[in-house]
């Protein structure tokens, strides 16, 4: 039973949108403390590509529709390959009007998507005065995703990256590999921001281990980071394949524990409902 003298405080979901499965988690603040609530996930059902939005709304829903606590706002994310993360530095003096027109002109030269294609945002870095998080994200892909949460009883309030949201999730380790999926995604934390890789889908996993590798290495050399520990998303058959690849390199690599719960599948979802939150414990409900 819940004390009556503890309030708690609904955050907004988070909402792993994928197209092989979606994830939810719901948290709650208690006293200070951060609780998860409710999480689920399930697979997005294979069928006609035309449809995919709507089978995965039809997924979504139907998780959301067991989740232990009304609230609907959610945070979503834009996926690796169509968000560009930077660290924009703000002169001295200048307003932040000045800022975001200024950010606008450098997403020019950062990607090539046509102007009407693109989606700029500016945030501030915590503890980093004169410098901001500068996000470009494609218009049509997060269009299409707040869609897909709407239909499905939800309305989203952020969009958040997918390195950010990570570093969140996995707070005891350099870097994240996730191969749940037909494309295996390696973030390497950084400061502030991490740096995304995505892999060909289906690898076996000594060509993954050896792209992983170069990725790490190549990180290391650019003065990026020094990766030394590795938490790996998966299977416990493709953690032990990978790791027993990988140890000889000097690697400390673990499974991702999340509480109590080995390499769970809503993992990313728990990043997402992180957003609004300061770094703080988690405790399973």
């Amino acid at each position: 039973m819940r004390s009556p003298f503890r309030r708690a405080a609904t955050l907004p979901l988070g909402i792993d949108l994928g197209l092989e499965r979606v994830a939810v988690v719901a948290c709650e603040t208690v006293a200070g403390e951060l609780v998860v609530r409710d999480a689920h996930s399930t697979e997005v059902p294979t069928g006609d590509p035309a449809t995919i939005d709507l089978t995965i709304a039809e997924a979504l829903r139907s998780i959301v529709s067991r989740v232990s606590v009304p609230e609907r706002r959610c945070v979503i994310a834009a996926p690796p390959a169509d968000v560009v993360s930077r660290v924009f530095r703000v002169p001295p003096g200048m307003r932040r009007p000045e800022a975001e027109r200024a950010a606008t002109l450098e997403a020019d030269s950062i990607v090539d998507w046509p102007s009407t294609e693109r989606l700029v945002a500016l945030d501030p870095i915590p503890e980093r005065t004169g410098e901001m998080l500068l996000s470009i994200a494609r218009h049509s892909t997060i269009v299409r995703l707040v869609a897909i949460a709407r239909a499905a009883g939800c309305k989203a309030v952020a969009v958040d990256v997918a390195a950010c949201a990570w570093r969140r999730a996995i707070r005891d380790a350099d870097a994240v590999l996730d191969c749940t999926g037909d494309r295996a995604s390696l973030v390497i934390f950084g400061e502030p921001i991490g740096m995304p890789h995505l892999f060909a889908p289906r690898l076996i996993d000594e060509r993954l281990a050896t792209n992983i590798r170069a990725a790490l290495v190549q990180a290391r050399r650019d003065g990026f980071a020094d990766v030394q520990r590795l938490a790996i998303l998966g299977t416990p058959y493709r953690y032990e394949s990978l790791e027993a690849l990988l140890r000889d390199d000097g690697y400390a690599v673990t499974q991702v524990v999340l509480g109590e719960t080995v390499s769970p599948p809503w993992a990313f979802a728990y990043g997402l409902a992180t957003w609004s939150v300061a770094e703080r414990g988690l405790i399973a409900s």
